[in-house]
């Protein structure tokens, strides 16, 4: 048995419609791309392996939506790293983040208590701040599986443990120009991942969305979501022309809902 300490973390895969083309700087790979969620430091595994039987489940079973809505270079007084910082629509994922710094505290863990930063590090020095800051773009994101990491080496990390989420919505083939399979637990959370999968293929929709008070049918979803096109179209311009009131409803993974979400383009 291997009892060497290693540096471990939790943290979430994050999905998004990466940039070609960046600025210079140590880039990680796509496939290394996260958001931390709690830093355990250099701990032994076995400790951690015998606490996770209890880990706390999430509240949410779809991967959270967020968006990126700031360049951030970490840590702030001798910046070695640039990232990008997460701003989350719902508060599930906050909330599992605090309990998931209590339950590691409760077991004697050593955590930071210290307000989360939700945030995705993409490059590290040497790199160009003004370069960075210029080339920033708001970005919609999404997380996925919530993974124990090994911090192995320099950019690379290696997933120990996992615990998948469901993908919030799905590109799929249709006789249309574009199509999706959207999923939610109600008609609010399949409205928030209808535009979300509508940000993935035009960003600048982002800067439309509102969270209404009250949706009771996919008929309205399709209402709200066709108002924040007519706009996008009028002040910037989108490749949608609407979403269309056709696409059905049906039961996900038996307490779940699906909706074929099609776009005219």
């Amino acid at each position: 048995m291997n009892t060497s300490k290693k540096r471990l973390f939790f943290g979430m895969e994050i999905e998004a419609p990466w940039p070609v083309h960046w600025p210079k700087g140590r880039m990680l790979k796509e496939a290394n791309l996260h958001v931390t969620l709690a830093f355990l430091g250099s701990v032994f595994f076995e400790d951690v392996k015998s606490i996770l039987p209890v880990f706390p489940a999430p509240s949410f079973s779809f991967g959270p939506c967020g968006s990126f809505d700031a360049c951030l270079f970490l840590p702030l007084k001798e910046s070695r790293a640039a990232a990008w910082h997460i701003d989350w629509p719902e508060p599930s994922i906050l909330a599992f983040q605090k309990r998931l710094v209590h339950w590691l505290g409760e077991n004697k863990f050593s955590v930071s208590s210290k307000s989360w930063l939700p945030h995705v590090t993409l490059c590290r020095r040497p790199f160009e701040a003004n370069e960075w800051k210029d080339h920033f773009r708001p970005l919609p994101c999404c997380a996925g599986t919530i993974h124990l990491y090994e911090h192995v080496a320099s950019l690379t990390y290696r997933s120990l443990w996992s615990w998948p989420l469901l993908p919030p919505f799905k590109e799929i083939e249709h006789a249309a120009d574009l199509a999706f399979h959207v999923y939610g637990e109600d008609v609010h959370q399949l409205y928030l991942h209808a535009f979300w999968a509508l940000c993935f293929k035009h960003p600048l929709l982002l800067g439309y969305f509102q969270k209404p008070k009250e949706i009771e049918s996919v008929e309205q979803i399709v209402i709200h979501l066709n108002q924040a096109i007519s706009h996008a179209d009028q002040e910037l311009g989108c490749p949608f022309k609407a979403v269309s009131f056709h696409g059905e409803v049906e039961p996900f993974a038996k307490k779940f809902m699906q909706w074929e979400m099609i776009v005219d383009v």
